[in-house]
C-alpha cells in the first residue's frame, strides 16, 4: 500500500518522463494500433454526448451531462491503455529532460493523429450502419444534432478554431497529469471528470473529437464524400490541431522546473552545435 494516494510534482514530472520513453520506444505498427483505440474511445464518448445534446431540453443541463459523459473518453484511454494525439504533447517532458530526441516526438504525434482519425471513422461508420443517424426516411434527432455541431465546427474561421484548441488542450492535458497524480483508480476517474466537463461547458476544439463530430454530421445530412465539405473538414482539423499542440506544450513548458530545464537544455545545444 503506497504512503500517500497522491504524487508530488515532482513525481509526477518522472511519471510523465517515464511514459514519454515507453512511447518514443514503441514501434509504428504499435504506436498506430493503440491510437485507433484511442480514437475509437473518444468516439465512443462524444456518441454518448452526442445523445444528450439531442434528448436535453436546457442547454445548461445538456452541456453539464455531455461533458461528464464525453469524460467516458479519456477515462478509457488512460485506464484502458491506448495513444491519443492530445495527450501526447505531454511527451516534451521527456524531450526536455534528453530521454529521446524529438524526431520520436514527431513520429508519434503523426502516427497517433492518423490512427486516431481512422479510429474516430470506425464509430462514425457504425453508427451510420446502425440506423441511429435516421429515423425512417427522415433524419433523427441525434442526426439533426450531429449535423449542427458539424455546421458550426466547419464555420469557424482559422484563428478561433485555434485559440479554442489551445484552450481545450490545456484543460486535456491537465486532466492527464491530475490523473497521473492520483495512485486510485477512483481518484483518477475524478480527476479526468472535471476538466473535460469544463471544456465542453466552454465549447473548445478537440481535433480527435472533431474527427468524430465533423465526419458524423456530414454523413446524416449525406454530404461526406462531398469534396468541398472534406476540405472544410481538414480546414477546421488543421489549426485546431496546431492551437492542441500549442495548448499541451504549454502545460509542460510554463511549469518552472520545465522552464528550467528547457533553458539549460538550450543552452547546451547552443554551445554544442551539431
Amino acid at each position: 500500500m503506497p504512503e500517500s494516494l497522491i504524487l508530488t510534482p515532482k513525481e509526477i514530472n518522472d511519471t510523465l518522463v517515464g511514459i514519454g520513453k515507453k512511447k518514443a520506444a514503441l514501434n509504428v505498427y504499435e504506436l498506430f494500433m493503440y491510437a485507433i483505440l484511442a480514437g475509437l474511445y473518444i468516439a465512443l464518448g462524444a456518441t454518448g454526448a452526442a445523445f444528450i445534446f439531442a434528448y436535453t431540453a436546457d442547454p445548461g443541463v445538456a452541456k453539464f451531462l455531455a461533458g461528464i459523459v464525453f469524460s467516458t473518453g479519456l477515462i478509457l484511454v488512460l485506464l484502458a491503455g491506448a495513444e491519443l494525439f492530445t495527450g501526447n504533447m505531454l511527451m516534451t517532458a521527456g524531450f526536455i529532460e534528453k530521454k529521446f530526441f524529438f524526431m520520436h516526438i514527431i513520429r508519434n504525434w503523426l502516427v497517433v493523429w492518423a490512427g486516431n482519425f481512422i479510429g474516430a471513422l470506425l464509430v462514425v461508420f457504425l453508427l451510420y450502419g446502425s440506423g441511429y443517424f435516421f429515423a425512417g426516411c427522415e433524419i433523427s434527432k441525434l442526426g439533426e444534432t450531429l449535423a449542427k455541431i458539424s455546421d458550426n465546427k466547419i464555420a469557424l474561421l482559422f484563428w478561433p478554431a485555434f485559440m479554442r484548441g489551445i484552450l481545450c488542450n490545456i484543460l486535456v492535458c491537465l486532466a492527464v497529469v491530475i490523473s497521473l497524480s492520483s495512485v486510485s483508480t477512483e481518484g483518477k476517474i475524478l480527476a479526468i471528470i472535471f476538466p473535460i466537463t469544463a471544456f465542453i461547458i466552454g465549447g473548445f476544439e478537440h481535433s480527435v473529437a472533431n474527427m468524430f463530430f465533423i465526419p458524423a454530421g456530414l454523413l446524416a445530412k449525406g454530404a461526406f464524400f462531398d469534396g468541398y465539405n472534406q476540405v472544410a473538414m481538414l480546414a477546421n482539423l488543421i489549426p485546431v490541431t496546431l492551437g492542441n499542440i500549442v495548448g499541451g506544450v504549454i502545460i509542460v513548458l510554463l511549469h518552472p522546473k520545465s522552464f528550467k530545464r528547457l533553458k539549460n537544455f538550450l543552452m547546451v545545444e547552443k554551445n554544442n552545435p551539431l
